[in-house]
């Protein structure tokens, strides 16, 4: 049977580079750290590393028993958390996991939720679709708020349309553009841009490069980003425009300017819901995705149910 405490072990040395760092780290004696390293190599025969007289460096055994371990003890942390807020009294606990468009949306739906369910507590996750989409598939959400294309089609995944957003060029507003009551792809590729990219596969990065190259323009594309505050902090130094699809609703910045782009609308984002099927009976999922549902269709939210 796996057990973890030689994993946390393990996974300490790898991110420390010795046994006499990670023993620091974790205030215990060297010799019990290198005898459960050494039991983990006997275990599965196989090498997790490499030594010399400048550290230790993990083999490719070693690299892939990091990743899982580093999902491992996760998931221990995150179920030992849960189980204390079920031991608190906070009966239900739903993890949600949202792209940066998407979190004041669940910002909202938090706040009406826990009025109607005061028992509910939620732990919150963000990053990129594809990202959400693996926490998805491996279980380790509930329901996950993210853009359109999805990269998977699972069977089990219902999709359920929350909102269109349509394109912002985000501009200091000392900016020549700042002025503009409209931009178009023209006007912009004579200024740098910083475009929203996935950290893998097709998105609205190679959406927007092909609406400039339809029209025979070639944007300067300054910097690419998965994230939009790194966008954000860039366009407020006023060096280059941050290109961002946003939802109506969504605050303006402060410090920018955020101009319609009506030429980019027909590549923007949709935001969608996702969960897995067979999960939507629970009620503490059911009442998010209820919440989330009706407001998404413009109907005002009931009382939820118990």
């Amino acid at each position: 049977m796996l057990k973890l405490k030689p994993l946390s072990y393990f996974k300490a040395v790898v991110e420390q580079g010795s046994v006499s760092a990670a023993a620091a780290v974790l205030y215990i004696a060297q010799p019990p750290l290198s005898k459960a390293l050494s039991q983990l190599e006997e275990e599965w025969g196989v090498q997790l590393f490499e030594r010399s007289s400048r550290g230790m460096a993990p083999t490719e055994a070693g690299r892939y028993l990091y990743q899982r371990a580093c999902d491992l003890l996760q998931m221990a942390a995150e179920v030992e958390g849960e189980m204390h807020a079920f031991g608190g009294g906070q009966r239900g606990v739903v993890r949600i996991g949202t792209v940066s468009m998407g979190i004041p949306r669940v910002a909202q739906m938090m706040q009406a939720v826990r009025q109607l369910r005061p028992e509910l507590s939620f732990s919150l996750y963000q990053g990129d679709t594809q990202h959400l989409e693996e926490l998805l598939d491996k279980q380790r959400i509930d329901l996950a708020l993210v853009h359109l294309p999805l990269t998977s089609g699972e069977a089990h995944i219902a999709i359920t349309p929350l909102a269109h957003s349509s394109f912002r060029a985000l501009c200091h507003p000392e900016s020549p553009l700042a002025q503009h009551a409209l931009l178009s792809l023209k006007e912009l590729q004579a200024y740098p841009l910083t475009l929203l990219r996935r950290k893998s596969g097709f998105g609205v990065y190679e959406q927007v490069l092909q609406s400039f190259a339809k029209q025979g323009l070639q944007p300067q594309v300054f910097a690419d980003a998965s994230d939009v505050p790194m966008m954000r902090y860039l366009a407020q130094q006023n060096m280059a425009v941050a290109l961002l699809p946003m939802l109506p609703q969504d605050q303006i910045w402060e410090g920018l300017v955020a101009i319609p782009v009506p030429e980019l609308d027909k590549v923007a984002d949709e935001l969608v819901m996702l969960y897995r099927t067979q999960h939507e009976t629970r009620s503490t999922l059911r009442a998010v995705v209820d919440y989330l549902k009706q407001t998404a269709s413009g109907v005002s939210v009931p009382e939820l149910p118990a």
